[in-house]
């Protein structure tokens, strides 16, 4: 999910300003009861409450309900980034790894953190709103963070730079690679309204990697 149009304007083209404690707060009893209640039924008032503030400071800070939800996935997306650290493809982490056994390790940590249940619920609940809220299509369009797309992009990139892959767009290939995981864990764990298996985990993991080595392995084009 992506609301980088959003952040262009700062979260509904209001100022950040005020308290950024009390900003915080209302972000995460926003997530909270957008996911308890859904959007139609969650209203400012219960937010604000839930967030220890003044109904009137909910509406400095974020103006209406719509803003605050669209403020509220980009915040969450930033978390979901976020838990995928600096850097998990680097040279101290995954170089002395084939590549099969290293898009395998990042492919459990991104089912983790793509497929855990806070996240899989705003995913519903986004795809839910998005014929009633159409600012939240890039939310749907954009499905992977960037900086996970960099960081595999780049670990394909000295892939090929010692001749283990032939990758012509690194870049393309690590989203294909994320679609392949997500998709299927999606399938495999009802969008995300069952745990997924350990099992099922490590078999899409595995499939997505060797499909990719097979791919972009050298001359496979040309084949």
């Amino acid at each position: 999910m992506s609301t980088s149009a959003i952040r262009s304007s700062g979260s509904g083209g209001r100022p950040h300003g005020g308290d950024p404690g009390k900003r915080r707060a209302i972000l995460d009893a926003a997530i909270d009861t957008f996911l308890r209640d859904g959007y139609e039924r969650a209203t400012l008032d219960v937010i604000a409450e839930r967030a220890g503030v003044a109904k009137q400071t909910a509406y400095n800070h974020f103006g209406d309900k719509q803003t605050l939800f669209l403020a509220a996935v980009d915040d969450e997306r930033s978390r979901v980034a976020a838990n995928f650290g600096t850097d998990i493809t680097g040279p101290d982490k995954a170089d002395d790894l084939d590549a099969t056994t290293a898009l395998v390790e990042i492919g459990r940590l991104v089912l983790r953190v793509l497929l855990d249940e806070r996240a899989s619920a705003l995913r519903r609940l986004v795809i839910s709103e998005v014929a009633r809220i159409p600012s939240l299509r890039p939310a749907c369009a954009d499905g992977e963070p960037k900086q996970l797309v960099a960081q595999i992009a780049d670990l394909l990139r000295r892939r090929g730079e010692r001749g283990e892959l032939d990758v012509e767009d690194p870049a393309t290939a690590a989203r294909q690679f994320v679609s392949l995981l997500v998709q299927q864990g999606l399938h495999a764990s009802m969008y995300g309204t069952i745990p997924l298996r350990a099992a099922d985990a490590e078999t899409i993991c595995t499939e997505a990697a060797h499909l990719v080595v097979r791919a972009y392995r050298p001359g496979a084009q040309s084949s």
